[in-house]
């Protein structure tokens, strides 16, 4: 079995001002979540995908449209950990850092995110459970977003498949992953 991991092409969407109050950068989060993407080349391999899912959000159902013939299964369960700073503040600062910020928030699993990382750890290996069950002697290609691919990459990993651990997954690049014996 091969599993197929890409992140979603490059979003299109900037903020207009790069510094921003908390208030400022959660709505920019949520701009980004349904905005267009930049279609860019993509190098895939030569193996033969029989089936795409993706998330549901826009910028990853685009993608797996443009790069994958044939019908994309979209799901909620492939979607972006969700990023927001709960407090509101009038302090400034560079949208980066409020990235960073929501990050750690998700990391130490801080109660104002919309899920912990134990809940995201759950939902990639629920995940990865149903694709093992219903997909087991087909290709997959899946279509997701940096920080969760993480995840799934961490999981795929844990139950013995080969394929390489990208520290930052890359807009529009295929990682593959391949698990040879099936253990019940």
């Amino acid at each position: 079995m091969n599993i197929g991991l890409v992140r979603h092409f490059k979003v299109a969407y900037q903020p207009d001002n790069r510094w921003m109050t908390s208030e400022q950068f959660n709505q920019w989060v949520e701009r980004y979540d349904y905005s267009d993407i930049c279609v860019s080349a993509f190098l895939g391999c030569d193996l033969k995908w029989d089936i795409c899912l993706s998330s549901d959000l826009h910028r990853a159902v685009k993608t797996a449209e443009f790069i994958y013939e044939g019908p994309v299964i979209k799901t909620a369960q492939l979607r972006e950990i969700g990023m927001s700073w709960p407090s509101q503040s009038s302090f400034k600062l560079h949208y980066y850092a409020w990235q960073i910020l929501a990050r750690l928030a998700w990391y130490f699993s801080y109660p104002s995110q919309e899920e912990s990382r134990r809940e995201t750890g759950l939902r990639a290996r629920q995940f990865i459970d149903h694709i093992e069950e219903n997909y087991r002697e087909s290709n997959v290609l899946i279509v997701s977003h940096g920080a969760f691919i993480k995840c799934l990459t961490q999981e795929l990993l844990r139950r013995g498949y080969k394929g390489k651990r990208p520290y930052k997954p890359e807009n529009g690049k295929l990682y593959t992953y391949l698990k040879t014996i099936y253990q019940q």
